[in-house]
């Protein structure tokens, strides 16, 4: 039963990866390589998109230990 656990934590995971990389890649991109570009979008997607993604790594991280409390013991058969 705790397949389905394990699959969602995964899911959320890779979701939440890709929301704090499509947040904070822009910032370091326009404050590394562009500085002369405005940086109104980057910020933007900072404010918005990454605590998302954030949001998303600690919900998959609850459903690994939530996966992990309800494996069945292993005892003598």
């Amino acid at each position: 039963m705790d397949e389905p656990l394990r699959i969602w934590g995964k899911l959320l995971l890779r979701l939440g990866l890709v929301l704090l990389a499509l947040g904070l890649v822009p910032v370091l991109a326009v404050g590394t390589i562009l500085p002369e570009v405005d940086p109104l979008i980057p910020v933007l997607l900072s404010l918005t998109v990454a605590p998302l993604g954030a949001l998303a790594l600690v919900a998959a991280l609850i459903l690994f230990l939530a996966a992990l409390a309800r494996r069945p013991p292993k005892g003598p058969s």
